[in-house]
């Protein structure tokens, strides 16, 4: 049965960044970020699945499939600005995911993992594709090789135009399956328009490992000329019914070299916020600062972190927060990879 598609999900990077705190108001916030992991973890352990972690390392080889043509140059020079370097994720250059890119000759087609090739081949004895887009079989993937020899079949997904697009708008519905115990892990569709120099992107749907339902909202725009690109991305990932998120929203101007973003996490009425600022990063919980993250000056230098009254955060703080942002921050950048417009 397919997934709801209340909102269906688009990688692996949000931010971290801050300024001084305010020297008149020193007072010292409490935070728990263990506790706060076990919250948010349950949302990003749906991505723990080896049928994700199979998409992901697969998508490189199958994308041409239905990536489009690049229009203009598109690379993304990430600056130092207000980027923390524990939680930089490389913004690579792609082209957009579109169904319509699919040749006319492949539509309705099942592709499998040839040994000898190391390629996606179509197989003539295969069924069961969408008569519109393709199929490619997931295997258990090796991070350098590729497909594990023998090869072992974890699921599939389908690639399709998806129905509802407005004039202008380009629609792609991905449908990811599980083979043992039979799930449908994600339904999500990507969006792709274009005025002017304004492109808009993102991505809806929804994931599940069985237990915990992630609902997937993505919205982002690009705009300037090629190597003045504007880049705008929020994401959300959040539990269903609602309770626990995680919020990104990631800015790049290429023609300053600069970035910024803010990472925000709620879950039992309270919220986490990481938010780019100066050199550094403003960490602040239910609106209180918890703490000052200011970069090393030369890369010999440590990250300080320091509480509002300017003492240093235990080094067992400083893990347990870096663990609970890192933790999020890769379950959103998935999404914000696939999406790149």
């Amino acid at each position: 049965m397919r997934l709801s598609r209340v909102v269906r999900l688009a990688l692996p990077l949000v931010i971290a960044a801050a300024c001084h705190g305010d020297s008149t108001n020193p007072a010292v916030t409490t935070f728990d970020a263990r506790h706060a992991f076990s919250k948010i973890d349950p949302l990003a352990a749906v991505f723990d699945q080896p049928i994700f972690t199979s998409f992901n390392r697969a998508l490189s080889s199958f994308e041409t499939y239905f990536r489009s043509a690049p229009v203009g140059a598109q690379t993304v020079v990430p600056g130092r600005g207000a980027f923390d370097g524990r939680l930089t994720r490389p913004l690579v250059p792609a082209t957009q995911l579109r169904a319509s890119a699919i040749p006319d000759n492949l539509k309705g087609k099942t592709f499998t993992w040839d040994v000898d090739t190391r390629t996606y081949v179509p197989d003539a004895t295969a069924t069961g594709a969408p008569a519109n887009g393709v199929r490619f079989l997931l295997y258990t993937w090796d991070g350098v090789n590729g497909p594990t020899l023998p090869l072992n079949r974890v699921g599939y997904v389908d690639i399709a135009p998806a129905e509802g697009a407005s004039p202008g708008q380009d629609l792609t519905e991905l449908s990811v399956f599980r083979d043992a115990p039979f799930l449908p892990v994600a339904d999500f569709v990507v969006m792709h328009s274009t005025t002017g120099d304004m492109s808009n992107f993102g991505i809806e749907g929804s994931a599940t490992d069985g237990f915990t339902v992630d609902l997937i909202e993505l919205s982002g725009a690009q705009s300037g000329a090629a190597g003045q690109h504007h880049l705008v991305y929020n994401t959300t990932l959040s539990s269903s019914p609602p309770g626990v998120s995680a919020s990104e929203q990631l800015t790049s101007d290429q023609a300053t070299a600069s970035q910024g973003g803010r990472l925000t996490l709620s879950y039992e009425g309270h919220t986490l916020s990481d938010e780019s600022a100066r050199s550094g990063a403003e960490v602040k919980f239910d609106g209180n600062l918890y703490a000052q993250v200011i970069f090393p000056a030369t890369i010999n230098d440590p990250t300080q972190y320091l509480r509002p009254d300017g003492t240093p955060l235990a080094q067992q703080e400083i893990v347990d927060l870096n663990t609970l942002i890192d933790r999020a921050v890769v379950a959103n950048f998935f999404w914000i990879a696939l999406a790149w417009p």
